[in-house]
C-alpha cells in the first residue's frame, strides 16, 4: 500500500490562511478581494506543479486552500471588531 503525502500543505498553514483572509476582508471591493485570492491560488498551483505534485492532489489542495481562506474571511467580516 502506498500513500501520497503533501509535505507542509498550505491549507494547514494557519498564518498563510489568516494573512490572505485578512487581506481579502480589508479589500475595498469584492472584485479586488477575489483578484487577490485568484492570484494566490495561481501561485500555489504553479508551486505545487513545479514540485511534481500529482494533478489530483493539486486540485484538492487548491480547493481546500480556497475554502479555508473564504471561511476565515467571513469570520473576520462577521466577528465583533472584525474588518467590517
Amino acid at each position: 500500500m502506498t500513500a501520497l503525502v503533501l509535505p507542509f500543505p498550505r491549507s494547514r498553514d494557519r498564518g498563510f490562511i489568516l494573512r490572505h483572509a485578512g487581506i481579502m476582508a480589508g479589500a475595498s471591493t469584492t472584485r479586488k478581494a477575489e483578484g487577490h485570492l485568484q492570484r494566490q491560488l495561481t501561485i500555489q498551483h504553479e508551486t505545487l506543479v513545479r514540485r511534481g505534485v500529482a494533478p489530483v492532489m493539486v486540485d484538492a489542495e487548491l480547493r481546500t486552500i480556497e475554502n479555508n481562506i473564504r471561511a476565515a474571511r467571513w469570520r473576520f467580516l462577521l466577528a465583533p471588531g472584525g474588518a467590517a
